[in-house]
């Protein structure tokens, strides 16, 4: 594989077991033709927005919004659609599955069972949930049966909540019907969950059918009924499209349709394994062996189709091909029928481990447990049909043996699916005290944000942020980079990268070009108007062995995403903090300034201060004029005052009695008080405003009040007032 060649990916998840199957048959034909695989966690329009990768994408496969692909059909990269249209023009191939010919086999199915009253309920939004409409539509009419509006009920999407929703409208209004086609399984575990609380049981009173084969349907009580989507088919088949148009191939604009298969289980009213029931004579009557000893028959051929058909029945199929090898479906049904022959004839057979691990793939295959009880249970009456006659008491004890082994096996592969299932979902626990603790916890948010990678399987991880708010589509700044579980050229925090070339190839571990791992990228969106905060790049393999479920995912991303934030929001506190104390400085030094110019304190001699008033006094510069005054003949203890009011515009009473409150604090520390500019009409008018200017001493200049203090000559003293 070539970290020069590259697949881009555009789709809403990049997590959940529907996406990790189809990434996986992407992964696989990508691999063969030397490409390696980047998935974006983004719609077409925010990836042309952001220009995530795109000096690294050679061409495209779009899962969602292919309304939005315009930019990418003009930009000369080949572009292909997964199960939606790229546009009314088809200017682009586009992969769907057999949406419309796997819901008419499921509603065929309901009407052979009888049923005419069929409900059908989707998101009709959805392309591929109106080609199931349209499939339920034909299937009515080929057997003649009116459609009715009232059985249709169009669902907000296509979650579980939906299928809630469903069985809700059906009680309200009454609709009378035995069957039920929801176009997803998760709609119909909802219409599960929903007819248990309502008391109405699943098949007999009313028969249900979905559309997926999710694995959550295989567990359903009872097991679902559904249309398997091969998933994994999907993504190699959009892979190998977008790899002929990539080496020059002409392909036609046109839809390429991959197979479905109608699964049955319990919640259609089948039994369970009815693939087998139904399976054609040939089949069976080819089980059956020829008698007397191995020596005498050809032991390859019962064997072969017996190996063949427990296949069959591990895929939940038919419909292998009879000279297909059985390793295609279960590679491990050969050896559990050569054991079978070796109880029956007694001989050496496979080893009790091949065995064991025979089974084990079984369980792994096949996770619905009637299958599995089934598939023994085919495989004993085999059994029995080779000792038919042979009257030989200790071939069916070893018969018996090694079917008690097999059932036995069987469960405990089961039993240890189970057990890994749930030593899982307890690792997820202990994953998510740690990533809280390393996301969260750090109140600084200066510690490590991707130390949580290797708990999840992850061999490489790269965390970019925007250099600046709006600057999307431009730069990236590296915050940090892990590896591991690979050695790679990590690059430095703080290094910049463009939004084109992140992540740059040579920082890429080796991981990123094998077969088993995919590139991942996450935009990283804020709660504040979906801020773009980042990307998180992330190498890990394409599933886990039980799978790395989204919401997991989804719920971690938001903790990184919090902690970037809160690591701003800190930033930006810091800042704020910064501004305001500098602000404050400011403004005190301001305030000092203007104290000082509102009143200045001018020592002249020892124990003699002047204090030149400029400008009007009001009452607030007054109380300011006295704190001065006061405070500096306390520290100075000085013996005159000289308050130089010339400068004052008008002598009005606010003037008259600053300096009276003034003049008498200042004798009461002591002090003598002397007025400078103080003309005789202003005295005058002060007495005439009933003002006593008495213990003031008054000079008209301030040489003469300096010549007065110096010589101490006989100062003009202010007139009394009047006696009344």
């Amino acid at each position: 594989m070539s970290p020069d060649r590259a697949i881009g990916i555009m789709c809403p998840d990049i997590w959940g077991s529907y996406v990790c199957e189809l990434l996986g048959g992407i992964q696989s034909a990508a691999a063969r033709a030397g490409y390696r695989v980047l998935a974006i966690r983004a719609s077409p329009r925010d990836v042309h927005r952001l220009r995530l990768a795109r000096d690294q994408v050679d061409g495209w496969i779009a899962l969602i919004d292919a309304a939005e692909l315009e930019p990418f059909l003009d930009d000369g990269r080949p572009v292909v659609t997964l199960s939606a249209r790229a546009n009314e023009d088809a200017r682009c191939p586009y992969v769907l599955p057999d949406n419309h010919g796997g819901a008419l086999s499921a509603v065929r199915h309901l009407l052979d069972h009888g049923h005419e009253r069929i409900v059908f309920a989707g998101h009709m939004a959805h392309e591929d949930i109106r080609q199931r409409f349209q499939a339920y539509r034909d299937a009515l009419e080929e057997r003649g049966i009116s459609f009715d509006p009232d059985l249709v009920f169009d669902l907000p999407n296509n979650e579980r909540a939906s299928g809630r929703l469903a069985v809700q409208r059906l009680l309200e209004e009454g609709v009378t019907c035995t069957a039920m086609f929801m176009s997803a399984d998760k709609e119909a575990l909802g219409v599960l969950d929903a007819f248990a609380e309502a008391g109405i049981r699943v098949p007999e009173d009313i028969a249900l059918v979905g559309f997926d084969d999710i694995e959550a349907a295989r567990y359903a009580s009872p097991p679902l009924t559904t249309v398997r989507q091969r998933f994994d088919r999907l993504g190699g088949t959009a892979a190998e499209l977008l790899i002929d148009l990539l080496a020059g191939r002409e392909l036609p604009c046109a839809g390429h349709i991959a197979p479905t298969t109608l699964v049955l289980r319990r919640s259609c009213g089948c039994s369970p394994a009815p693939a087998l029931r139904d399976a054609p004579p040939s089949s069976r009557s080819a089980a059956a062996p020829a008698s007397g000893p191995p020596s005498s028959r050809s032991a390859a051929a019962p064997s072969g189709a017996l190996a063949r058909e427990l296949a069959a029945l591990a895929s939940a199929s038919t419909s292998l091909d009879p000279s297909s090898p059985a390793e295609e479906a279960w590679p491990g049904a050969t050896e559990v029928v050569l054991g079978l022959e070796a109880a029956v004839w007694g001989r050496p057979g496979p080893a009790a481990a091949e065995l064991e691990r025979a089974w084990r793939e079984a369980a792994e295959q096949m996770p619905d447990i009637d299958q599995l009880l089934e598939m023994v249970d085919r495989l004993e009456r085999a059994g029995q049909k080779m000792l038919r006659g042979a009257g030989d008491a200790a071939a069916e004890r070893r018969v018996a043996a090694y079917i008690r082994a097999a059932r036995r096996a069987m469960m405990e592969g089961r039993v240890a699916i189970e057990a890994a299932r749930a030593d899982y979902l307890n690792g997820l626990l202990d994953i998510n005290l740690v990533i809280r603790e390393t996301l969260l916890a750090d109140a600084g948010g200066s510690g490590s944000k991707l130390s949580w990678l290797s708990a999840v399987q992850m061999s490489w991880g790269c965390l970019a942020v925007w250099e600046a708010p709006g600057d999307t589509g431009r730069a990236l700044r590296i915050v940090e980079s892990c590896s591991p579980g690979a050695t790679a050229a990590a690059p430095e925090a703080g290094a910049r990268v463009a939004a084109e070339a992140f992540p740059r190839r040579e920082w890429l571990p080796t991981a990123a070009q094998r077969d088993d791992h995919v590139l991942r990228l996450i935009p990283l969106r804020g709660e504040g108007e979906g801020e773009d905060r980042g990307i998180l790049a992330v190498c890990a393999p394409v599933s886990s062995p039980l799978g790395l479920d989204h919401r997991d995912m989804e719920m971690w991303v938001a903790m990184l995403t919090a902690a970037l934030e809160r690591a701003s929001l800190i930033e930006s506190l810091i800042e704020q903090e910064q501004q305001a104390r500098a602000a404050y400085e400011r403004e005190r030094a301001l305030a000092d300034n203007v104290r000082q110019l509102g009143c200045p304190v001018i020592p002249l001699d020892k124990g003699v201060l002047l204090v030149p008033l400029v400008g009007a006094i009001d009452l607030e510069r007054a109380r300011h004029v006295l704190e001065v005054v006061l405070a500096e003949l306390s520290r100075q203890e000085a013996e005159v005052l000289l308050m130089d009011i010339t400068g004052v515009p008008f002598a009005d009473m606010q003037v008259a009695a600053s300096l009276m409150k003034t003049t008498r604090a200042a004798l009461l520390l002591g002090a003598e008080v002397i007025v400078v500019g103080m003309r005789p009409q202003v005295a005058q008018g002060f007495i005439r405003l009933g003002i006593d200017l008495q213990g003031m001493t008054l000079h008209q200049t301030l040489g003469s009040a300096l010549s007065a203090l110096r010589g101490r000559r006989q100062p003009i003293t202010a007139p009394r007032a009047p006696r009344a």
